[in-house]
């Protein structure tokens, strides 16, 4: 969660995403999940739209949709304020091609 925070620490966002994508299936949902809800609603964000692409179901997801937001925030926060909007997640997929794939 951390590296949803300040990816810039964990050498940017697209290695955040890649460890999500190694290590991500020994993650306990519940746990994580509990934890975003208790930072920011922006870390909530991310993290589910990390999780959806995983595969995870969006029923198991349904806390993190829930969070409540009124503005979009950005999906990489040290990334530029470009790119679409995620109304699901309330995210602007800024990631420019990196971390994509």
């Amino acid at each position: 969660l951390d590296g949803l925070t300040m990816p810039q620490y964990f050498g940017g966002f697209p290695e955040v995403l890649n460890a999500f994508e190694v290590y991500g299936g020994r993650v306990d949902l519940e746990k994580i999940i509990g934890y975003a809800l208790r930072l920011d609603v922006s870390v909530a964000k991310r993290l589910g739209w990390v999780l959806e692409r995983q595969g995870v179901a969006l029923k198991k997801l349904a806390p993190l949709v829930e969070a409540r937001t009124k503005s979009f925030h950005k999906l990489n926060p040290s990334g530029p304020a470009t790119g679409p909007c995620n109304r699901r997640w309330m995210v602007r997929e800024n990631l420019g091609g990196k971390g994509t794939a």
